[in-house]
């Protein structure tokens, strides 16, 4: 397996461009997952224009895309639904068209399914998804340069079981034309799971992954990089045992600390992502 990293770790806060990508490519990754949700208000023409550049310079390659979801695709809501799918469409328009020779075939995009039940209650989500899925399926009706992927939320939103993700990826399979699964999230998994467990029984549907540790603390997105001095729960060998016959590679999606710099961060990422791919060929690791 081959390691990716998302550069949502370099959208919380200010940032160059251009560091952003050489900071990866010089870590030592090949792959990126694209975050395009924390870039899509940014989605000018100079903007692109400096992005795309600064990939390509790079030589690193979009594996995949986290889509914006700025709006609910499990909203009762027609309009919210139609503004997911315009900013869906935007994204591809614009950024993604720009570098497309800087993809793989087929890009796999990656969706939220689902929000907080306290913002939309659960039972409304579930009946209003098959609406999102089949509006989005408008968008990419036979598009083969595209895989899609619903990701597993964590426990308090819409989509965190794996009776949700099998029942999300059935209607997706029924109603949107090309290959369609689950991105698994180990961190989002872990608050009431174990992760090894959880992957098993959606395993069949998984097509991409995004994965971190959050040492057991209280803060949902606490994405931090796995490593074998520090206790968790997290069963490293047998979530890359699985994976390994899903997918050709694992994304790390990390939030970076404040007082430690990009780089620095990016070549512990880099340590850390090497005994991963290192336990999926059976080598020792974590």
């Amino acid at each position: 397996m081959k390691p990716a990293i998302s550069t949502s770790l370099f959208w919380k806060g200010a940032f160059g461009i251009d560091g952003c990508f050489s900071d990866i490519a010089g870590a030592g990754f090949k792959f990126i997952e694209l975050d395009a949700h924390n870039i899509f208000s940014h989605l000018s023409p100079g903007f692109i224009e400096k992005a795309s550049a600064a990939l390509e310079s790079s030589g690193l390659i979009i594996a995949s895309v986290h889509m914006p979801y700025l709006y609910p695709i499990s909203s009762p809501s027609k309009s919210a639904r139609a503004s997911a799918v315009k900013s869906f469409a935007r994204t591809l328009d614009s950024f993604i068209a720009k570098v497309e020779r800087l993809c793989l075939k087929p890009l796999k995009l990656i969706f939220h399914p689902g929000v907080s039940v306290e913002k939309i209650p659960y039972a409304v989500q579930k009946n209003s998804i098959c609406c999102g899925i089949k509006e989005i399926g408008t968008l990419f009706a036979n598009d083969g340069r595209f895989e899609l992927a619903f990701e597993n939320m964590l426990s308090s939103h819409f989509a965190a079981t794996a009776e949700d993700l099998k029942y999300i990826a059935e209607q997706a399979e029924a109603d949107i034309l090309i290959k369609t699964g689950i991105c698994f999230d180990s961190c989002h998994a872990a608050y009431d799971n174990l992760p090894h467990e959880f992957l098993s029984a959606i395993s069949s549907r998984v097509i991409c992954s995004h994965l971190s540790d959050n040492y057991n603390q209280p803060d949902g997105e606490f994405h931090a990089i796995p490593m074998s001095v520090i206790h968790s729960k997290i069963d490293w060998k047998k979530i890359m045992g699985i994976l390994k016959d899903r997918t050709e590679i694992f994304t790390l999606e990390l939030s970076k600390p404040h007082t430690i710099s990009h780089a620095a961060y990016l070549k512990m990422a880099k340590i850390s992502a090497d005994e991963m791919a290192g336990l999926a060929s059976g080598r020792a690791g974590l």
